[in-house]
């Protein structure tokens, strides 16, 4: 990503905060109807997946309430983002089927521990 690809991001997200603040969305709405608003944006994605559609706008649409769910928490994208590549960056494991397997997983499946 390049400076002025960075920025047009960084001008996009702070957009879409103010979009929430001014049609009430921070302080009119909850993290429970936001979720609900995720996971039908999810379904619209997988939906398109299916049918191999254009995906840009459900991907888009999916990043515009997890903004929404972070702002309600006083959260960045920036903060949520390190900390799942903190949670991933030294992570092992295999692919299986399509799916990546975390090591720990797989250690518990040789020794017969369900997940």
């Amino acid at each position: 990503m390049n400076v002025g690809e960075t920025q047009s991001l960084i001008e996009d997200v702070n957009n879409i905060k103010r979009w929430h603040h001014d049609r009430n969305l921070i302080d009119g709405s909850d993290d429970k109807s936001q979720f609900a608003k995720l996971i039908q944006e999810a379904g619209e994605l997988s939906d398109n997946i299916c049918k191999n559609k254009d995906i840009s706008d459900d991907i888009g649409d999916m990043i515009v309430v997890l903004i929404n769910i972070a702002e309600r928490n006083g959260l960045s994208l920036t903060e949520c983002v390190r900390k799942a590549w903190d949670d991933i960056k030294d992570r092992k494991g295999q692919m299986r089927d399509g799916v990546f397997i975390k090591e720990e997983d797989l250690i518990k499946e040789s020794l017969g521990i369900k997940t």
